[in-house]
């Protein structure tokens, strides 16, 4: 008879679920179950059945004995040997598979994210999996930290890409990235009582807020975007060109924009509607003018349901890699300063800015849940050619000063 019902086929686990446990005469706490012995113990305040892993009666007793010990200890605060010794077993990889099993959740146990923070967390544990992974997570320390940011720096991260290994850096930012998400995991063992506390608290952030280079620092001007587009039509690429347009007049980020439909354009109502991503706000992008001018001659070029169809197959959106990619290789080429798609958010921004529109305004035509308060440091700015035109309209109230020809009243001339 096997003595461990882990051990047991499926079917017969489900089977022996379902059986009434039968109490042994003269033996308080035991019962049989499935061959088995069971005994009666109370979990986080409920009453229910475990298995001893045994059929004989003398094991199951001591087994029912140190059961009642150890919850004797934990009520007065002492944590029995073998639940200490199950702790400093417990691995990294272990903590990162439940953190994942659990949905990823955060310090505060919300585990609602989109689908990209999915993706990017389930990248992040990657990375983490291949430099803790074998590392009991008690035995952790904050040296550890400089130690995945010196292997991170260095390249030690390589996957197989076909016949190639290739290798991935990682600069400070994207560090302290997988930091956090290798700490909500470690927040997630105490709280399920694997660790007594997280060993990497209190650890410092490599990335300077100082040195981040927001969106809009690297913003187009309304000439660069102008001369952008142009150069897209010219090689025959109309929808990279509206594309890259309609990021600047409509602020959506990308991937807001690249699966838009001609049935999101509701032209009765005068908007566009979206799916906001980062649980945004406002789900509908104003048409303005010029903004209805561009949807007007992309309608009539359009051969597909799709605002931005993709070249290869026209049922498909256009590919973020493939507007990326191309958008960065033009303006190499053009020899103009570093731009990136997320600058042309930046740009509708600064342009509703110099318009007369109010930061909190901006934030939700963004979809900002947090109203005006990032975009004045991650997306706001104000253009050199609108801040001197707006300080001729300034007034001081000042008199104005004498010529030099002028000739001196009486009323001076006499004192």
């Amino acid at each position: 008879m096997k003595t461990n019902d882990t051990a047991e086929p499926s079917e017969n686990k489900a089977r022996v679920a379902y059986q009434t446990p039968q109490r042994i005469e003269g033996e308080e706490g035991l019962y049989w179950r499935g061959g088995q012995i069971y005994c009666r113990v109370r979990v986080d305040g409920k009453q229910t059945f475990r298995t001893t892993g045994t059929d004989k009666l003398p094991k199951a007793r001591k087994v029912l004995a140190k059961w009642r010990e150890d919850e004797v200890m934990r009520q007065h605060g002492i944590e029995p040997r073998a639940a200490a010794m199950e702790r400093n077993r417990l691995s990294v990889a272990e903590v990162l598979r439940e953190y994942k099993e659990e949905g990823f959740p955060d310090r505060k146990n919300r585990t609602k994210k989109t689908a990209s923070t999915l993706k990017t967390e389930t990248g992040h544990l990657l990375r983490l999996q291949a430099f803790f992974g074998a590392r009991a997570a008690a035995s952790l320390t904050l040296k550890d930290c400089d130690s995945f940011r010196r292997w991170r720096a260095s390249g030690g991260y390589t996957w197989q890409a076909g016949e190639k290994t290739r290798k991935s850096k990682a600069g400070d930012r994207i560090v302290d990235l997988e930091l956090q998400t290798f700490g909500n995991a470690l927040a997630l063992a105490v709280r399920q009582e694997k660790l007594k506390a997280d060993p990497l608290a209190g650890r410092i952030r490599y990335h300077s807020e100082e040195d981040c280079c927001h969106a809009k620092d690297r913003a187009a001007t309304v000439e660069q975007l102008q001369l952008i587009t142009s150069k897209f039509r010219q090689k025959g690429e109309d929808v990279l060109a509206d594309c890259v347009m309609f990021l600047g007049l409509s602020g959506l980020r990308v991937n807001e924009a690249l699966p838009l439909s001609w049935e999101d354009v509701a032209w009765s109502q005068g908007v566009v509607h979206v799916r906001r991503e980062k649980n945004g706000c406002n789900p509908f992008v104003p048409i303005t003018a010029e903004l209805g001018d561009l949807l007007r001659k992309m309608r009539e070029r359009s051969k597909s349901f799709l605002l931005f169809p993709s070249a290869d197959n026209p049922q498909r959106p256009l590919p973020y890699s493939t507007i990326a990619t191309k958008f960065r290789k033009l303006t190499v080429k053009m020899e103009l300063p570093r731009l990136c798609l997320h600058g042309l958010r930046s740009f509708f921004a600064t342009s509703a800015r110099e318009s007369g529109l109010s930061d909190w305004v901006v934030g939700g035509l963004l979809g900002h849940r947090s109203g005006g308060i990032l975009i004045t440091r991650a997306y706001g700015q104000t253009r050199e050619d609108h801040l001197q035109k707006q300080a001729q309209l300034v007034r001081f109230m000042i008199e104005a000063p004498q010529k030099n020809d002028a000739q001196p009243s009486t009323q001076a001339a006499a004192a």
